[in-house]
């Protein structure tokens, strides 16, 4: 999909074990002439403004010159993927009618057009938390399909039922566990070449193998700032920093990992106990919930139309007898449609009250405004944030952009966007001393670690000769390893109000 007229080259994209440098020179033609002015993830496309955020944080690097200048535009490598047919352990092709499949354990198998998940990885489908697969083994080709051996990663031995497996199905990956000890490398890093653009001025446990020769092979990223001109004056512009583009995809792909992990993590454990799966090493895979895995034991109310009523009820019988007053003040966690919705829903309920529509100018709803359609051009406009309640509750809203993320959330709303951003939160009900939900680790441990390991050449600073290498190889293995927990300290304080699309 071309982005605007100065595109020359389209997006196309590769999963694999190792990078190698026709990769690299897929992505960066060597043109005496090219100058990169930045290299970007077109967020904005899939995430709104999770570009800008991401940009800021890096450092600036200033062009040499203001000759004519090259860059290139990185799409998302991060996509839903349809499923081809899934089948039973026998082979069969699993059906509609099928129910218990990958029950005690019982491995089975899913069939994708490409190649895009890892070994180890776990995948989810359109439900996410409810069906967590863990791929077993490396993918096979099969024609011009991938079959990928999986297994359930949530604790339950009554298996998944066969709806849940038919052609069409949206996958994405989410992370790779592995055992607490003898663990081995699995997951992977997907990249995707960019489309080349030019102009001139007007004025983001896992391993990565990278060739040797891939040093040098950088992009510059475009970080918008705010500093003094020559004259002092406070001016927008865009500095530029350099980075490895297999670092910048490695650690986006480690933080997805973590996101993920917090948010969609199941527990493995069965009933009597029992870990059902295994990692590379034979030893047992330990899970934890993570947060929508916890929100399920708080208070959850499915709605087929939403209204206002929706929500008082559901935090008018949390509240009553448990919480004073003064005490019911909510926020509400959404996405931009779920923001959108509760703004109709308090505008339907209000706009027959004559206080509203008497005070409007006052409010400042009605303004002049400069325009050349007319001398007594008006603009107009206003949003609900907050509605006040009967029986002294209080709901604001706040958007979240997980919950409009496409990739994750695959269940499309008939009204627009994804099923997941009309989804309410509350973390914390009432008033306590403590948090009522935080991470947790280990003391006197770091949550995660960072591995490098090199053989002829360094990666970082393309040096020849290591007198140490671990193995003969011109390559360089990254590989991060964490360990990461979420606590909802009382269930009771929180409450989901969740669109039926997305029940079990």
């Amino acid at each position: 999909m071309a982005l605007q007229k100065f595109e020359t080259r389209e997006f196309s994209g590769w999963a694999t074990n190792i990078t190698k440098k026709n990769h690299i020179d897929t992505l960066y033609p060597r043109c005496p002439q090219m100058v990169a002015d930045f290299m970007v993830e077109l967020l904005s496309r899939n995430f709104g403004m999770s570009l800008e955020s991401i940009l800021n944080r890096f450092p600036v690097k200033e062009f040499e010159n203001d000759e004519k200048f090259w860059w290139d535009v990185i799409g998302s490598s991060r996509r839903n993927i349809p499923l081809v047919e899934a089948r039973k352990f026998d082979g069969t092709v699993v059906t509609s009618a099928d129910n218990g499949v990958g029950a005690n354990g019982e491995p089975f198998f899913l069939v994708f057009g490409e190649k895009y998940f890892f070994d180890g990885e776990v995948i989810l489908g359109n439900l996410n938390e409810v069906f967590p697969l863990r791929i077993t083994a490396k993918e096979k080709l099969e024609g011009t399909n991938y079959v990928y051996e999986v297994e359930l990663i949530n604790g339950r031995t009554d298996g998944m039922p066969g709806s849940r497996l038919l052609a069409g199905e949206k996958f994405s990956y989410a992370y790779a566990p592995v055992e607490r000890g003898l663990s081995k490398g699995v997951g992977g890093v997907r990249y995707v070449s960019p489309s080349t653009m030019s102009n001139e001025f007007s004025t983001i446990r896992i391993k990565d193998e990278v060739s040797g020769d891939v040093y040098g092979h950088k992009i510059a990223m475009g970080v918008p700032v705010v500093k003094k001109d020559k004259n002092g004056k406070m001016v927008k512009t865009t500095d530029t920093m350099w980075m490895h583009y297999w670092e910048y995809e490695f650690e986006k792909t480690w933080r997805e990992y973590k996101n993920n992990l917090y948010a969609y993590s199941t527990s493995n454990r069965n009933a009597n106990g029992e870990y059902l799966n295994y990692g590379k090493s034979g030893e047992v895979i330990r899970m934890g919930d993570g947060l929508l895995a916890q929100l399920k034991r708080g208070n959850v109310v499915y709605y087929n139309k939403f209204s206002l009523k929706v929500l008082e009820d559901t935090l008018l019988a949390i509240s009553t007898s448990k919480l004073e007053l003064s005490e019911r003040k909510f926020v509400l966690r959404t996405g931009e449609r779920g923001a959108l919705q509760f703004h109709k829903a308090v505008r339907d309920t209000v706009s027959g009250w004559t206080e509203f529509t008497y005070n409007g100018d006052n409010l400042g709803i009605v303004k002049k405004d400069n325009s050349q359609l007319h001398q007594n051009a008006l603009q107009a406009g206003y949003q609900f944030t907050k509605f006040l309640g009967p029986n002294g509750i209080e709901l604001s809203v706040e958007i979240d952009p997980f919950y409009d993320d496409p990739v994750m959330n695959k269940v499309m709303h008939p009204n627009g966007g994804v099923a997941q951003s009309y989804r309410y939160d509350i973390f914390d009900i009432g008033t306590s001393s403590h948090p009522n939900i935080f991470k947790v680790g280990v003391k006197g441990q770091p949550t995660e670690a960072r591995s490098v390991m090199w053989g002829i050449r360094d990666p970082y600073t393309g040096r020849w000769g290591n007198p140490n290498a671990s193995f003969e190889d011109d390559k360089a293995i990254i590989t991060k390893f964490g360990q990461f927990g979420l606590c909802i300290l009382d269930p009771t304080r929180t409450a989901s109000v969740i669109p039926s699309l997305l029940s079990e």
